[in-house]
């Protein structure tokens, strides 16, 4: 049940990461020049403090 779990937030900090990356684009009204690089700084970013809060919850 675990994996289904770990696997939903993933799929969800993926959509988010990338809803996030158009929002800055389109407030700048441009591409970013490292779009991949900034896609993977926010998308470690949420994974690494939503799995740490997730194994909490789950051992409580």
């Amino acid at each position: 049940m675990e994996i289904l779990l770990f696997t939903a937030v993933g799929i969800a900090i993926y959509v988010a990461a990338d809803w996030l990356l158009k929002r800055i684009e389109s407030a700048r009204e441009e591409p970013l020049k490292y779009r991949q690089i900034i896609f993977f700084i926010i998308f470690l970013t949420l994974a690494m403090t939503s799995f740490p809060l997730l194994q909490r919850f789950l051992s409580s």
